[in-house]
């Protein structure tokens, strides 16, 4: 009797030929973009890349002028469609909630303002009080709830957007540059705040300019470019620091210690840019300190390139050319060193 066959759930977000047009012109275009549930996934550029503009369509706030967004596999509603959808027949509505870069609060107290949703959603009162304390306990703002909203500097605003947020117990939160209005000291409290919103079973899509900001925090992260998907051109490796002496910070992801330069700190994650790996058969005869025999996984087509995943104890990319691949007879499963200078990384 044979198994039945599993159920595949689709992708969190999926986004198919899509195409937004701001005075006529394009503003974002994306051929296909999916975004799994659970975890940190960062969409990373310069102003005006569109990153704002693909949150604010995942969201069902701005119609795309063509191409289909799908949120769990459903239709994302937008304009009249959605106001006539009641919050349980729209799922983007009911389970997702979007902070935006310079968030709007009402007049009123703190309280009224990170109470609205949960009024619009009939809460009862007394769960709706120790809601709203939990909230601004967890972005540093308990005992504020009598304070003007009006009255709060722009820091202050951004951490009680959250907490209006998190009051909602999202499923699904979306951010439009957190950190833009908060003071240097405070931004690593939220990126501990944003970490355990993620522990806690939420999945986070935000947006940031900051390079240092974004790859610490995220497990994924989605480049955009002048409107479009750029290709990823950095191995962005989740860890720790192991230990440090006068020459190494010894990093390790996966299974494996990276050298990278010495530096005292509390890094989180490695970057090393795809160009500054080295494949080849035998062991090169090379300064660099840092090398590892991996396991091909994967061989993509990057433009003009070859981009080959390994496992190497922690999976590691690198561009090659069609003549260096054929000549190394480059393939799913066969075994190769990887090799790059300590220098190359660099530590967030």
């Amino acid at each position: 009797m044979s198994e039945p066959a599993r159920q595949v759930r689709p992708p969190l977000f999926s986004v198919r030929h899509l195409l937004v047009r701001f005075d006529g012109r394009p503003a974002l275009e994306v051929d296909g973009l999916d975004i799994e549930e659970g975890g940190i996934t960062v969409l990373t550029g310069e102003n005006g890349s569109g990153k704002t503009t693909l949150l604010r369509v995942l969201n069902g706030l701005l119609a795309p002028d063509r191409g289909a967004v799908l949120y769990r596999g459903l239709p994302v509603r937008t304009g009249r469609a959605r106001q006539a959808a009641g919050p349980g027949a729209d799922p983007v509505r009911s389970e997702c909630v979007m902070v935006h870069q310079s968030p709007l609060m009402f007049r009123g107290t703190v309280f009224q303002n990170v109470s609205y949703g949960l009024r619009l959603r009939a809460v009862p009162r007394d769960e709706a009080r120790r809601r709203v304390a939990r909230s601004l306990e967890r972005v540093g703002m308990g005992g504020t709830e009598h304070r003007r909203a009006t009255g709060l500097s722009g820091g202050e605003k951004q951490r009680v957007a959250i907490a209006r947020a998190l009051a909602l117990e999202p499923r699904v939160l979306l951010l439009d540059e957190p950190t833009a209005n908060i003071d240097p000291d405070f931004r690593r409290s939220v990126e501990g705040l944003l970490r355990s919103i993620s522990a806690g079973g939420s999945t986070l899509l935000l947006c940031s300019h900051d390079r240092e900001f974004a790859f610490r925090l995220c497990a994924r992260y989605v480049p955009l470019e002048a409107g479009r998907l750029a290709a990823r051109r950095d191995n962005v490796l989740p860890g720790r620091v192991a230990r440090t002496d006068e020459q190494f910070t010894y990093f390790r992801a996966g299974t494996a210690e990276i050298l990278c330069p010495a530096r005292e700190g509390d890094f989180a994650v490695a970057v090393l840019p795809l160009d500054d790996v080295l494949l080849s058969k035998e062991p090169l005869a090379s300064s660099a300190r840092n090398r590892f025999l991996g396991t091909v996984t994967s061989v993509q087509a990057d433009g003009s390139l070859l981009r080959v995943t390994l496992d190497c104890g922690f999976p590691v990319q690198t561009l090659v050319t069609h003549a260096a691949a054929d000549e190394l007879a480059v393939g799913q499963g066969r075994r190769f060193f990887v090799t790059f200078k300590a220098s190359a990384v660099r530590l967030y």
